[in-house]
């Protein structure tokens, strides 16, 4: 018995594994189903991920730094799998957003829901962990290990890009 909990005793000061890892499960689950669609396939990415994170936890240098590492983990373990399996992710808007009263706003919504499913998994992403979710441009740079620049150009030519979209949804389906 007492081999066993030598096992589980932190090797490292600090914050051990587990207490970071209760800090980060929803935000955890919620990008998941962003990318999987299902919430079985979502809650197997998300194990897998933190099955992934704590083998690899005595590698993380600095602890402030966990919640973009588990994330950029995450985000590799959905996209191996989406790849596994062949499935294309669409994002869904309406299991975000309460439902519109105004039926021009609804029609607004489903524009943008089109336009975002068209939209490549990286830019989509970068949307929704920027918008959505409310990472900093900082903390999204360093999950993709990209320059702050190269970000802030990718989210602007991305949103851009769907504001021209948008623009010619008039010209698409008729004035209303």
């Amino acid at each position: 018995m007492k081999n066993w909990k030598k096992l589980f005793k932190p090797t490292q000061p600090g914050p051990t594994f587990e207490t970071l890892i209760k800090n980060e499960q929803e935000k955890l689950y919620k990008i998941a189903f962003s990318y999987m669609k299902n919430e079985q396939d979502a809650l197997d990415v998300v194990q897998e991920a933190i099955v992934n994170g704590y083998k690899a936890f005595d590698k993380l240098q600095k602890p402030q730094y966990f919640s973009t590492w588990i994330t950029r983990i995450l985000i590799n373990t959905a996209i191996n799998e989406l790849r596994r399996k062949k499935k294309v992710t669409f994002l869904e808007i309406e299991k975000y957003e309460q439902p519109a009263k105004d039926t021009q706003l609804s029609i607004h919504r489903l524009d943008l829901a089109e336009v975002l499913e068209r939209l490549k998994p990286e830019q989509r992403t970068l949307l929704m962990m920027r918008f959505h979710y409310g990472y900093s441009i900082k903390e999204i740079a360093q999950i993709f290990d990209k320059p702050e620049g190269t970000i802030k150009s990718q989210i602007h030519r991305t949103l851009a890009h769907v504001k021209a979209e948008l623009d010619e949804g008039g010209e698409k389906y008729g004035e209303a």
